[in-house]
């Protein structure tokens, strides 16, 4: 039977130390295994906060529409006519009297206060609409100006434009608006937007 021998295995130590050429790959090969999964872990949390603010531009967009067709039907509802809706209620939107659109604060209580600094719909002029304010209790945006609001980063423009069927119809005559909303907000050093179009018709 054959005997396995065993030589004891002799390491050489380095009494200097690493080499130069060590300690740069072993730096490199450290570097390596920490930023990756920061860089992941950024990305991350940008796409969120992106994901986020999308999100409240939508519902931002969404909520205008909702308003003034809510101001269509309460103006019907009280004996009002189509004409009135547009000549007196959101007239400020119409790009055919002012061509930079209009601001809309569903927060006011009473939309048909005397009070202009607390009117709901606001005609812009030719430096754009103003940053909506963001209520710090309830979340909810507007034009406040009491302590419990905050300038947030979104901007929203109301334009509202008459579908004449007619080149030659007035259009005021129009049966049906189209009410185009933006809404802006400043993404990292990017300035990003969602636009929805939605039309608002004359169902009387």
């Amino acid at each position: 039977m054959s005997k396995l021998k065993i030589k004891n295995l002799k390491f050489k130590i380095n009494p200097n130390g690493f080499t130069l050429i060590e300690t740069l790959v072993a730096i490199s090969i450290l570097t390596i295994a920490i930023v990756g999964p920061l860089t992941i872990v950024s990305r991350g949390v940008f796409f969120s906060n992106y994901a986020k603010d999308q999100i409240t531009a939508v519902y931002l967009s969404q909520e205008a529409i909702e308003y003034l067709r809510n101001r269509r039907d309460a103006n019907i509802i009280t004996s009002g006519t189509w004409n009135q809706y547009k000549t007196n209620i959101i007239n400020p939107c119409m790009i055919v009297t002012n061509p930079d659109g209009c601001a809309i604060d569903v927060t006011v209580p009473d939309s048909d206060s005397d009070d202009i600094s607390r009117a709901d719909i606001i005609p812009c002029d030719f430096l754009g609409c103003p940053n909506l304010n963001r209520n710090i209790i309830d979340g909810t945006y507007g034009y406040g100006t009491d302590p419990d609001w905050e300038t947030s980063q979104f901007k929203r423009f109301v334009k509202v434009y008459s579908q004449s069927t007619v080149g030659t119809e007035d259009p005021y005559d129009a049966n049906e608006l189209r009410v185009e909303v933006k809404v802006e907000w400043v993404n990292g050093v990017t300035v990003k937007n969602f636009v929805i179009n939605e039309s608002l018709f004359n169902w009387q």
